[in-house]
């Protein structure tokens, strides 16, 4: 023990860096000398106040020896540092999507949702992601004396791009209109609603193009067969004409 206290002393002593001392400190509180690493914590704080490893050390060796309040102090400017770098997974989840990685994307959209449930732009983002076999899109079950009509279906987000996925862009644009009816702030689902609408009318001028245009080729195609039949006729006249001159 005298050895490793020793030692401990020397390395303390010395300058160490933020992680070396963390390491130190970790085993000697191990050891029970929380007393000991309580002053050691703090005195590195003072020269490291933003790290984060030593500042929950010092919390746990609060909490083990008994000094509740001060854990909790101290616990709290961990989570407040903690919360600070909380967009950190958004980020990280964006780099996924570059690099077509959905399924790592979706999950560092879950850690980000889980300290961030109100950022419903990454809310409909993680549900583009989600496999479809994992979107719960299913009616609710009613009580038994609650069953007096048909349930309707639940409008998300993921409901609408599966229709899209299928071409329904009609049931598409219902869908994200009932959503920004229940949820005005989602911009995100506004814009892409606005872009269905622009979709279907431009689906509408394809197809009246397209009949204009058929409408122009059997116009020709019966074009062509009167003047075949003109053909015909002026060819069996012509030969008519050489045999009676014969």
């Amino acid at each position: 023990m005298d050895t490793s206290f020793d030692l401990y002393n020397q390395i303390l002593t010395n300058g160490p860096s933020p992680r070396t001392l963390f390491l130190v400190l970790s085993k000697m509180k191990e050891e029970g000398q929380q007393r000991r690493v309580i002053q050691e914590c703090l005195k590195a704080l003072s020269i490291h106040p933003f790290d984060i490893h030593i500042r929950q050390l010092l919390a746990e060796s609060y909490f083990e020896s008994g000094l509740i309040s001060q854990a909790e102090s101290e616990l709290d400017k961990v989570t407040t540092m903690m919360n600070d770098f909380i967009p950190t997974y958004r980020l990280q989840a964006d780099i996924y999507l570059r690099e077509r990685r959905e399924e790592e994307a979706a999950e560092a959209l879950k850690l980000y949702l889980a300290h961030r449930s109100d950022d419903q732009e990454a809310r409909n983002l993680l549900d583009t992601l989600m496999p479809v076999e994992e979107v719960h899109v299913t009616k609710p079950e009613p009580d038994v004396e609650e069953i007096s009509g048909p349930v309707e279906e639940i409008a998300t987000p993921t409901l609408a791009e599966l229709y899209v996925e299928q071409n329904l862009i009609q049931e598409a644009t219902a869908t994200y209109e009932k959503v920004v009816a229940q949820h005005p702030e989602d911009e995100s689902s506004r814009q892409r609603l606005e872009e269905l609408k622009a979709m279907s009318i431009e689906d509408k001028a394809l197809e009246s193009e397209d009949k204009g245009v058929e409408a122009i080729r059997q116009k020709k195609k019966k074009m062509i067969t009167i003047l075949e039949g003109w053909l015909a006729n002026i060819k069996d006249s012509s030969r008519d004409i050489r045999t009676q001159g014969s």
